[in-house]
């Protein structure tokens, strides 16, 4: 009996009880299905991350207190350490950096929203160009933040919220801002596309903010170094200088990396990704337990038939094949079927997800992509479990004893 037959035969065997074959795959196909689901959802994850962070400065750091360490009033951050570290040769721009949020008034004068505000200085423009990507107008001098003018930047959308339209320079709104209404002129607006990445944002000089809140406390440095081979040896250096400045010791302080955390993200999400898949590949050790069962229950089942054959000539070695084939088509069908249902419940699931994270963390384009390599590996992984858990049944047909075989009833 060539190869040929014993697959045709084998489709035949396995098609002739479809409702018994379908329930012997399901271990297979809620197996394979699960790891194409999470590892689909996890890249997809992944992408929609880096495409969300590839609009900020892959060498910006955010520098800071670290609210880790023992902090006293002297430890703050304040002006003159942002002036400090514009001397230093490793860094290209710095700003500092404060947020709050402003009490806006929408078209519909009684509707009010909250408003993001960030302040920084000039040099924050030129570090986050593809973030804050001007439309209209122009971005905030240097001249502008050291008077302390009531000038400010805001998206497109925030633009046509409030006056009904995109192009607003020139035109006045009104910020509740620390309990009091100041009235900004509007200088810029940025495009509201890729702002939407962390939502509406109004931008002020931050001698504007420093002014506002009556103080010179800066709760973040953002700089941009010139080179990023040794992220690490530059964030030390920068935490030694603000350490020697303040008279203290250098844990006090800490600076993040935009590309480090996008690593760490993803080093997170392969993590996950691997553990679930793990898990969820428990599912193919269960259905191949199942499908060396069913084969069991067909070699009783089919005794009679292997004694003819037997009789007719059939080595054991052609049971053998024939069996292992049947378990092998078996579970490879189980797996071709499990990544078509798991790639179909991943764009489900990217769908709701999607909404969920665009609506609570403004992450867009999470699209699950199904790596091909992990396709072809969960064939060959379900197959492989096919050829597993086929062996014994396909031994013990072998090794039946024609004559006893052709006496079974």
């Amino acid at each position: 009996m060539n190869i040929i037959e014993n697959i045709y035969s084998a489709i035949f065997n396995i098609f002739s009880n479809k409702m018994r074959t379908f329930l012997t795959m399901l271990g297979i196909i809620i197996g394979v299905s699960s790891v194409i689901t999470i590892t689909s959802l996890g890249d997809g994850f992944k992408n929609g991350i880096q495409k969300n962070f590839e609009i900020l400065n892959s060498k910006a750091l955010q520098i800071m207190v670290n609210w880790g360490a023992e902090l006293t009033p002297k430890d703050k951050i304040y002006e003159d350490d942002v002036k400090a570290l514009k001397e230093l040769d490793i860094i290209k721009y710095s700003s500092g950096y404060n947020s709050t949020s402003a009490g806006v008034k929408m078209k519909n004068p009684e509707d009010e929203k909250n408003i993001a505000v960030i302040a920084s200085e000039p040099e924050f423009a030129y570090m986050q160009k593809n973030f804050f990507t001007l439309k209209y107008g122009r971005t905030f001098t240097e001249r502008e933040n050291e008077i302390k003018s009531k000038v400010c930047l805001i998206d497109e959308k925030l633009a046509f919220d409030v006056f009904g339209r995109k192009n607003v320079v020139g035109q006045e709104i009104n910020l509740y801002i620390n309990n009091m209404d100041y009235k900004f002129n509007i200088i810029g607006v940025t495009d509201g596309e890729i702002n939407s990445f962390m939502g509406s944002m109004i931008q002020i000089p931050l001698g504007t903010y420093l002014d506002i809140f009556n103080t010179k406390e800066i709760s973040m440095i953002y700089a941009e170094l010139k080179d990023t081979s040794n992220i690490a040896r530059d964030k030390n250096q920068i935490s030694r200088v603000l350490a020697a400045r303040h008279n203290t010791t250098d844990d006090k302080y800490m600076a993040l990396s935009n590309l480090e955390q996008v690593k760490q993200v993803d080093k997170v999400i392969n993590l996950f990704t691997i553990f679930i898949g793990v898990v969820a590949g428990i599912s193919l050790l269960v259905g191949g337990i199942g499908v060396m069962n069913i084969m069991l229950v067909t070699v009783t089942e089919r005794t009679r038939e292997i004694g003819i054959r037997k009789s007719l000539g059939a080595t054991e070695k052609d049971i053998k094949t024939q069996f292992l084939i049947e378990s092998m088509f078996m579970c490879a069908l189980g797996g071709l079927i499990g990544i078509a249902v798991g790639y179909i419940v991943s764009i489900i699931m990217g769908k709701v997800l999607g909404g969920y994270f665009e609506q609570i963390m403004g992450i867009k384009n999470i699209v699950p992509q199904l790596s091909m390599i992990v396709a072809f590996g969960a064939m060959i992984i379900s197959t492989i479990v096919g050829v597993i858990f086929g062996v014994y049944p396909a031994g013990k047909a072998a090794k039946l004893n024609p004559i006893e075989a052709l006496r079974y009833e």
